[in-house]
């Protein structure tokens, strides 16, 4: 069925402008309750495009732009407008002004003056195998979309899909990687040769209209441009063989092709493109300029004293050249040494497995695994990346030598005494100590008690995975498939490692908890269920300690399923635990070694009449508790979800498509207790929503109330902060009228400026009464609202 079948459906509109002036307020530290960020890398570009005011630069994390009279670099994705996440080309139409953002999944988005039109037919056409939108070419109107199935016709002025070319063998599908025009004819460089069709004729899509280049080898075209009068186009080698320093710039003359545009040894071609005088070549480690005459005018092989790899390069000007660079985000380089470069704050990758913060300060481990908890393959070798007063940090084998051989850092945790203090847990190479910043040890076999797989005692690989601080400030960490699965780490720098025996060896522990009895609670992945460790009185003493394995059944732990993907305990110690088969809760866990009833139970809920469990469709990969008690849930394909404290409310359900959640798949979710803000690690990297809940303080401390004065035209929520622990809120008119009273959720109270009516309260100032449940602490402060 043709693709332009479906553009009658519904199109997405947004309205750009007011979200950009949302997007500043959300550059800080302190965004506004409610509100929304994206927490994306974006310094492996991938193409770029401009106007007279404007750059564009397509990153493999997300979208931003350069406005050229200031500099200013503004990102652009979900939290401002845009429909998705993870663009693969960006191009601006200079004929009628119109940006089209094309990504990996197929999404389409044209921004129109202050609009964002969502083009999602692509992406949605029952079309077996590639989608991908590879590339853009402009012409007049139109967007020529170079497909992994043929070639879609755009119309950005319509803001519709006009024609869908399929050029392969009696209409068949073929990999369509860029697309090039002159006067006369459209042409396509494809993973099966060089096809050429008259722009004149009627029906291209009709395959019999398209015709194949003889004379090339056989094999993957990735870029094509027409320039004075020739076609230039590369035959990738990279692409299917990796081997590197084989592509070839074929060239045609108007009667044969010409090989004589070869790169040097080591070296790929990625782009060609052209202006009406010069054509500019971006390969993996240099540019190179030339002009008709096929002179190289420009050797651009350096900026910023390091190796590049510009993986677009376009020219505003013989002199100035624009260039996606996948190590530096967009570069612009004037006069071949004044180079300049431009990208957002971000993370070193989208990648998103562990995440911890403390006092706003927020950690992220990037690291993978296999599907039996060995290593991946390839291996990532990204480090770790911290965030803190705004900026990110990156902590890798680039950065610091000693992390050379350290792979797959699967989880990382904060100290929540000392935030300068992180410990970060690797499948094979130890436990990562870093302090402010810096690398200061690496725990492992020989300088702790941690052990060696037990199944492997000559590897030397020693893995971990949960870690968590205690109150007491003693870090607790797992021995993943060792004789000693779970291990401890003083305050005063002792180790001690546990082994409960024979029938607990070699275990795979992952994350793992502290109950308020200071029992530890481990997931055992695979099919494992649940483990129960109480250390005793005495760590030191292991003969006062109990373990347990909780699994299926009545009296034996009644796990609803043997898969458990996470763990939590809440503010009235109660376990929560997510499985392939929803949530369950161990609401006695006091009970676990007294010989008493400790089963898990699920969480019936109504729902259109009906009684079912609590998300029992859905694989739990996260659980959160917030301040208020309530619990935030991470699933493997429904987003996430904000339940009330005993799970029957449900407040909040983010998913793609309602909201700026970059992915339906959710990896973990953390929460700054400080300020609310919830960071959500998904498939597609992190973002996060500030929340109205923090964590309850033991007394009123720093009591204050944002935003103060309430301004004309403000409409958001106002937020009273630095409470005691689910205090009572009562609100005053300054004669003593009440006017609203809730309860803190957690140490915060929010205000929406309206009376029990729902009417906005006049102007004038509000005298805000607090107090504790047994009125011994209490506190008063004021709010001004202006109308």
């Amino acid at each position: 069925m043709p693709l332009n079948s479906y553009y009658c459906n519904p199109l997405k509109r947004a309205v750009l402008t007011p979200i950009l002036s949302l997007l500043v307020l959300t550059g800080s530290s302190q965004i506004p309750i409610g509100a929304w960020r994206d927490h994306l890398p974006y310094k492996k570009g991938v193409a770029v495009t401009f106007s007279s005011e404007k750059v564009w630069c397509a990153t493999e994390g997300g979208l931003f732009e350069v406005n050229k009279a200031d500099d200013e670099v503004t990102k652009l994705g979900k939290a401002n407008g845009f429909s998705d996440v993870g663009p693969s080309d960006v191009k601006y139409n200079n004929y009628n002004g119109t940006l089209v953002v094309a990504y990996k999944n197929s999404n389409i988005d044209l921004v129109d003056g202050s609009s964002i039109i969502n083009i999602s037919d692509i992406k949605r056409a029952g079309i077996i195998g590639n989608k991908t939108i590879n590339s853009i070419h402009m012409l007049n109107d139109y967007a020529y979309l170079a497909c992994g199935f043929g070639i879609v016709v755009l119309d950005t002025r319509r803001k519709e899909i006009k024609d869908t070319y399929y050029l392969g063998v009696n209409g068949g599908y073929i990999n369509v990687r860029d697309i090039a025009t002159d006067a006369s004819n459209i042409y396509a460089a494809t993973d099966s040769g060089v096809y050429r069709a008259s722009l004149s004729n009627p029906n291209l899509a009709n395959f019999a209209a398209w015709t194949k280049y003889t004379g090339l080898p056989n094999g993957v075209f990735n870029t094509i441009c027409c320039f004075n009068n020739k076609i230039y186009v590369n035959f990738s080698k990279a692409i299917t063989s990796f081997a590197y320093g084989q592509d070839t710039v074929f060239v045609y003359d108007g009667s044969s092709w010409n090989w004589n545009f070869t790169p040097p040894s080591t070296y790929n071609c990625y782009s060609i493109e052209s202006t009406a005088t010069h054509i500019a070549f971006a390969n993996d480690g240099y540019i190179d300029v030339y002009d008709a005459a096929n002179t190289l005018i420009d050797h651009i092989w350096t900026y910023f004293s390091s190796f590049i790899y510009p993986r677009q390069a376009i020219l505003e000007s013989p002199t100035l050249v624009w260039v996606a660079d996948a190590n530096q985000g967009l570069v612009r380089v004037a006069n071949t040494w004044n180079a300049a470069r431009y990208f957002p704050q971000g993370p070193g990758t989208a990648k998103v497995y562990g995440l911890d913060v403390q006092k706003q300060n927020v950690w992220v481990a990037p690291g993978e695994h296999s599907d039996l908890w060995d290593n991946s393959n390839p291996a990532n070798m990204d480090g770790v990346f911290y965030f803190k007063e705004d900026t990110w940090n990156t902590i890798d084998r680039n950065t610091q030598t000693i992390l050379d051989s350290i792979r797959d850092i699967c989880d990382v945790t904060v100290n929540p005494e000392n935030p300068e203090q992180v410990y970060a847990t690797t499948l094979g190479h130890g436990i990562v100590e870093i302090n402010n910043g810096v690398v200061t040890s690496i725990w492992d076999e020989n300088n702790s008690t941690l052990e060696v797989r037990a199944d492997d005692p000559n590897s030397g690989w020693v893995g971990s995975y949960g870690s968590m601080f205690d109150e007491d400030g003693n870090l607790w960490v797992s021995n993943a498939k060792s004789n000693a699965p779970i291990h401890l780490r003083k305050p005063d720098g002792s180790w001690y490692g546990f082994n409960f025996g024979v029938n607990f060896q070699q275990l795979l522990i992952t994350s793992i908890v502290m109950d308020q009895d200071k029992k530890v609670w481990g997931v055992l992945p695979r099919s494992g269920g649940i483990l129960c460790y109480d250390p005793g009185a005495d760590i030191a003493n292991a003969g006062d300690d109990q373990v347990k394995r909780l699994i299926t059944g009545t009296g034996n732990g009644n796990l609803p399923s043997m898969e458990i993907y996470s763990i939590a305990c809440d503010h009235d110690n109660e376990i929560w635990f997510g499985t392939d088969r929803g949530v369950g809760v161990i609401y006695s866990p006091e009970n676990v070694f007294n010989g008493n009833n400790y089963d898990a139970q699920q969480i019936l809920v109504s729902q259109d009449g009906h009684t079912q469990i609590l998300l029992e469709t859905e694989i739990i990969t996260a659980i959160t508790i917030d301040g208020a008690n309530r619990k935030w849930i991470g699933t493997q394909n429904a987003g996430a979800y904000l339940l009330s404290s005993d799970g029957q409310e449900q407040i909040y359900h983010f998913e793609e498509t309602n909201s700026p959640l970059l992915s339906n798949t959710i990896t973990s979710i953390a929460i700054d207790g400080e300020t609310g803000e919830v960071y959500f690690g998904t498939a597609k990297g992190l973002c996060s929503y500030r929340s109205t809940a923090t964590d309850g303080l033991d007394e009123f401390t720093d009591v204050y109330a944002f935003p103060n004065p309430v301004r004309p035209g403000y409409t958001g929520n106002v937020a009273i902060r630095g409470l005691v622990k689910d205090c009572h809120v009562k609100i005053t008119d300054i004669s003593g009228f009440l006017v609203y009273q809730t309860k803190a959720l957690g140490g915060q109270a929010i205000w929406d400026c309206k009376n029990f009516t729902g009417e906005r309260v006049r102007s004038g100032v509000y005298i805000v009464f607090l107090t504790n449940d047994d009125g011994s602490k209490t506190y008063v402060t004021k709010i001004l609202v202006v109308n």
